[in-house]
């Protein structure tokens, strides 16, 4: 016997499912295109997962990614770096590899080619 899909259901189905390494290089796109640099982020592979959820996201590359309608037609829902670190499937290390500063200032180019590197490289088909 086949069960009616509650709205919740429905609406889970209608999303676009996109790979973190679709996320990903979508998020390396918007970075790159971007005309202003992005905030980094301080001392952020200190911080433990509640204080990631402290952290809001104005002014960063999270923030753009938040506005674009594909990552969020795709779940993002982006508030906190927490959030981003969920939808991206990120660990503590990639996310410091591009979102901080101890390197220095860093542009849009080197955070998206940083980004691209964590998405790794396109499966091989077979």
């Amino acid at each position: 016997m086949n069960k009616q899909l509650l709205p919740d259901e429905v609406a889970l189905l209608a999303k676009p499912v996109m790979s973190r390494r679709d996320k990903l290089l979508r998020f390396a796109a918007i970075v790159r295109s971007a005309r202003k640099n992005f905030g980094l982020y301080h001392n952020l592979e200190g911080y433990n997962p509640e204080q990631l959820g402290s952290i809001g996201i104005n002014g960063s590359a999270f923030d753009a990614a938040a506005a674009d309608p594909i990552l969020r037609d795709a779940g993002a829902d982006l508030h906190t770096v927490a959030d981003a670190q969920r939808f991206f499937e990120l660990s503590q290390h990639e996310l410091h590899e591009f979102s901080c500063d101890c390197g220095g200032a860093i542009t849009n180019d080197d955070m998206a080619n940083r980004i691209e590197s964590i998405a790794g490289p396109a499966p091989i088909a077979g």
